[in-house]
């Protein structure tokens, strides 16, 4: 393997298999200039979608082997407290989404699967209550256009989704952002969401090219936290240095300091030409994760050409990245560590880790028309049941939502029409993969 890159011995590894998952023997490589390389995880998964469907149940194995890929922690609770220092049951944790082209946004399963995962946190027996996480964005509409539901106030054991405009909430006049512009300081004002009613902020952005910014990832993602984005001064000279010096500001003037903590890439779908509006012109079926937010935009960018010279068009780069990463900004580098996971829903790979046990048994088995999955769960969690083929697709989705602690029994009705053989019940709870090989009759 000598000369070969860390990049390409895990494309190596990974090509071809159904499922590869990789920690660095040393997570940060020391540089020359005293930095160090900042891990990216890149997870791709050929089943994450169908067309235009979005197969949530794949994209929760993405999320939750991609938390634990960064973090080196096996329990995905665990892994998510490990990147919210101090967090307690009573914290809040808000995940600012991007929604302004409902064609393109940030999607509602995908944020669903981050969720799914901050409720695996355990205080004492206590899970983290999904009441404690807010979804937000500049506007109601836009969030309701994306696919989001508005939070109506009523279901405490429901996440929260409003927008900035959201009665009650605005702007805080108190916490002044001055940012550097090419023709001196520009004054904006936060969302209280972010600087008065969130101890933790998760930036939840989607893959895009922009025509002004050349892209918009993380770092731009908060052009729809402040008040009146849509302003010529923040968008001349390709953003630059509005957006570091913006970032910059929400990390050393919004009380606490450094409120972000992780920044997340949906790149299920995108736009990579004449974005950031329209519909998605390219597929890559893949997230990405990090915990350092140049980093993450460094490699989104390269995701973005790779689909641009796919399709033949030029690359294209947005100077704002790497002057996040120069002084007197500092959020990050780009120089990454990639550690890329490869199709970790791939049935092979579950069996490997986890095979069938006796908390999962189906009844009868083969079954023709109907038949009982019965499990049992530790404790409450998302739960995603699905039937899976021999290739890893998904034949049907039984069931999805979340249970509570003890036994359950999920009828199983043949409703779409199969053919007959050998699948699999996929069980897919507290970040852990359960199968139980099942025969189709006719």
């Amino acid at each position: 393997m000598k000369g070969i890159s860390r990049r390409n011995f895990l494309r190596y590894l990974g090509i071809g298999s159904l499922g590869f998952l990789a920690r660095p023997l040393f997570p940060f490589a020391p540089k020359g200039r005293g930095f160090r390389a900042s891990d990216v995880v890149q997870c791709f998964d050929e089943n994450a979608t169908t067309g235009n469907t979005i197969n949530e149940s794949v994209v929760q194995i993405m999320m939750d082997e991609s938390i634990k890929t960064l973090t080196g922690i096996s329990n995905v609770g665990d892994a998510w407290k490990s990147i919210l220092p101090d967090i307690n049951e009573n914290c809040i944790i808000s995940i600012k989404v991007n929604c302004i082209n409902y064609e393109v946004s940030t999607h509602p399963e995908f944020v669903n699967c981050i969720i799914n995962g901050l409720t695996q946190m355990e205080f004492g027996s206590v899970n983290y209550k999904r009441n404690n996480i807010i979804i937000w964005d500049r506007f109601d509409d836009e969030l309701s256009d994306a696919g989001y539901a508005i939070y109506d106030g009523n279901d405490p054991n429901t996440v929260r989704c409003f927008g900035s405009n959201h009665s009650g909430v605005g702007y805080d006049a108190t916490c002044p952002l001055h940012i550097n512009g090419p023709a001196g300081t520009i004054t904006k004002y936060p969302s209280r969401i972010m600087s008065l009613m969130s101890d933790y902020v998760i930036d939840a952005c989607v893959l895009k090219d922009h025509d002004w910014a050349y892209i918009t990832l993380s770092l731009k993602n908060h052009y729809g936290s402040i008040d009146q984005p849509i302003d010529y001064n923040l968008h001349y000279n390709h953003c630059n240095p509005c957006v570091p010096s913006l970032n910059q500001q929400i990390r050393d003037v919004i009380n606490p300091n450094n409120i972000q903590k992780i920044f997340i890439v949906d790149a299920l779908f995108g736009r990579i030409e004449w974005g950031p509006m329209g519909s998605p012109n390219c597929n890559p079926k893949k997230l990405i994760m990090s915990l350092d937010t140049v980093a993450c935009d460094y490699h989104g960018q390269n995701v973005i050409n790779e689909e641009r010279v796919a399709q033949g068009y030029s690359t294209i780069n947005a100077p704002y990245i790497t002057t996040a990463a120069q002084s007197p900004y500092n959020l990050g580098t780009t120089d990454i560590n990639l550690i890329e996971i490869v199709n970790p829903s791939g049935i092979e790979e579950s069996k490997t880790i986890i095979p069938a046990d006796g908390t999962l048994k189906v009844s009868p088995n083969p079954f023709s028309n109907k038949t009982v999955i019965t499990f049992t769960l530790p404790h409450v969690s998302a739960v995603h049941l699905d039937l899976v083929d021999t290739s890893g697709r998904i034949a049907s989705s039984i069931y999805s939502g979340q249970l509570t602690t003890g036994t359950h029994k999920i009828d199983y009705n043949v409703t779409k029409k199969l053919s007959a053989g050998t699948y699999f019940i996929r069980l897919y709870s507290c970040g852990k993969t359960r199968i139980k090989k099942v025969t189709l009759v006719k």
